[in-house]
């Protein structure tokens, strides 16, 4: 398991190791049917980022590990409609709130940055031209994830 999750709970770490793939279904669905281009791509983030050397490197190599299997299976068990599929990752996603203290405040830093950017780059991955206007009005509400405290920095 992943260091920085000794002092959390099993269904706490569960979620940590969930969140990548509630990310880009969040995104991939906000449209109404999940786009299978920023599925793949999200897939394609997490692999990039468990062959990154920063921080979060562990945290992303276990998650690389299942993340298409678990991404399958909250596309079957989450509900099909948009407006309700976006409501419930978003209250899975909200119980991040009380995961993220009880982690290293720089990995916590770092893990919220990490997934706005998973977020924007899921986005990104379809339609527009080159990626200029791929983001549309569906995917903008939910691209800064907001529920989803920011954590606080060490000295601040």
């Amino acid at each position: 398991m992943i260091h920085e999750f000794k002092n959390l709970k099993e269904d706490e770490a569960s979620l940590m190791l969930m969140t990548p793939a509630l990310v880009t279904l969040l995104i991939a669905g906000a449209e109404g049917n999940v786009d299978q281009k920023e599925i793949d791509w999200g897939s394609k983030i997490t692999h990039f980022r468990a062959n990154e050397h920063t921080i979060l490197q562990n945290y992303y190599q276990e998650i690389d590990k299942n993340f298409n299997e678990t991404l399958k299976q909250l596309i079957e068990m989450m509900p099909k409609e948009v407006e309700e599929r976006s409501k419930k990752i978003n209250q899975e996603l909200s119980k991040l709130n009380s995961v993220i203290p009880k982690l290293d405040p720089d990995f916590a830093v770092e893990l919220y940055k990490s997934l706005l950017s998973l977020s924007t780059q899921v986005a990104q991955a379809s339609g527009g031209l080159w990626g200029y206007g791929s983001i549309s009005p569906e995917e903008k509400k939910h691209l800064n994830l907001e529920v989803i405290n920011p954590p606080k920095y060490k000295d601040g």
